[in-house]
């Protein structure tokens, strides 16, 4: 099978996981809105953002190298695991710290045990056999695919039944928790080759080197996806921010995510074509005026019929969210558009242009959303994604530029 099939298949299957985990997803927030209220909505937003921001300033980049690597995954197996292990420890250290912080900062003293409980899920996952990379490098797809939805179903499971008995928000760290517990013991059950906890100074040297790059575009990255529950959550507060969270979960990241699922597919076959520019271009416009056309007409619903949506999806308690909708699904699909190039940038090793579009993108969306939303509430948040996502589009056609231009 060619590269390009293999992009194509895979990206069949992340499609199919990303349809699947949007199904799955928004029948959790149609249970989950019933048992609980907006306002623990917008204070796991908070837990979340404690979780995601210190993961991504701790980027090591051990998957994107084995990906780049024509190496054998045995060569950096128990390296990538003891950096892992170690990563995982102080990600949770730093995240204890952090809940005080958030807790005075948002005046919410339950942040304090919430992020500390929520610390245990990258100190469990830290564990993780670092061959599940292989289903990506070897194109499994389907294998991966597969495991992603059975992790997805548990973490789901779980959130429901603790919150339909205790009708609080620690069911959605709970549920989170118990994924991480069942994919470390996935990750040993499915793959014969097993790190043991030795540690080579030399394949760790390639391992951060590498990541000088991918470390920084992690964490704004991050920030960029983020900042937004962060600054809205301060202004309006948590309940409003349950509210926008569920909105942007509705009307903006499906297209974000099913970009990601492409990224996924068409990452590693980037990897191995990048000297190539001929072919890396044809793959490159093929995937994407592919992806986008389909990412339009996945958007039209939340953008046509915002109402409706929300009635049907949340209940109607949640209609004041419906008007923001429109805003959120445009903004959606530009950020798709914006990750479809950031794989590029990657495959090619532009790091310095990746990082200056997600700096920029950052200050930008950061900006807005003090004005937008100061001047006009929860409104004001979808036309600050909206400005950030298309002002700073000329970095990433300079990127193209640069990667098929003649030389």
């Amino acid at each position: 099978m060619g590269y390009t099939k293999q992009a194509m298949h895979g990206f069949g299957w992340q499609t199919f996981l990303k349809f699947v985990s949007a199904a799955l997803v928004i029948g959790k927030i149609a249970v989950l809105s019933r048992l609980l209220t907006p306002e623990d909505f917008g204070i796991f937003a908070i837990v979340a953002i404690a979780l995601g921001l210190v993961e991504a300033s701790t980027q090591t980049g051990v998957n994107t190298t084995i990906l780049q690597s024509n190496r054998s995954i045995s060569y950096y197996l128990d390296t990538a695991w003891v950096i892992a292990i170690v990563r995982g420890l102080i990600i949770a250290i730093v995240m204890t710290v952090l809940g005080f912080g958030l807790s005075i900062y948002y005046e919410k003293e339950s942040l304090r045990f919430l992020v500390a409980i929520a610390a245990l899920v990258p100190l469990i996952k830290g564990f993780i056999n670092p061959s599940l990379i292989l289903l990506q490098k070897e194109f499994l797809f389907l294998r991966e695919a597969l495991l992603k939805i059975g992790l997805l179903v548990a973490e789901i499971l779980v959130a429901i039944v603790i919150a339909f008995y205790f009708h609080s928000v620690l069911a959605l760290i709970v549920g989170l928790i118990a994924a991480a517990l069942l994919e470390v013991f996935l990750s040993f059950k499915l793959f014969a080759d097993r790190p043991s906890f030795f540690f080579h100074t030399s394949r760790a040297k390639e391992i951060l080197i590498n990541a000088k790059g991918l470390s920084p575009a992690a964490l704004l990255s991050y920030i960029l996806d983020n900042v937004d529950d962060l600054i809205v959550g301060k202004i309006v507060g948590a309940y409003q921010l349950g509210l926008y969270h569920n909105a942007y979960s509705l009307a903006h990241k499906p297209n974000y995510d099913m970009s990601k699922a492409l990224g996924h597919s068409v990452f590693p076959v980037y990897t191995k074509i990048v000297d190539d520019r001929i072919r890396l271009r044809k793959a490159f416009v093929k995937s994407s005026l592919a992806f986008m056309g389909f990412a339009f007409f996945v958007t039209l619903p939340a953008i046509i019929f915002p109402t409706q949506l929300v009635a049907i999806v949340l209940g109607e308690q949640w209609l004041s969210v419906a008007s923001v909708l429109p805003l959120l699904a445009i903004a959606g699909l530009l950020h798709s558009g914006n990750n479809l190039v950031y794989n590029l940038l990657m495959a090619t090793k532009r790091y310095a242009i990746l990082n200056m579009h997600l700096f920029f993108s950052m200050i930008t969306l950061i900006g807005s959303l003090i004005y937008f939303v100061n001047l006009n509430g929860l409104i004001g948040s979808g036309q600050a994604l909206l400005v950030a996502r298309g002002i700073t589009l000329p970095i990433l056609i300079f990127g193209l530029y640069d990667i098929f231009r003649k030389r």
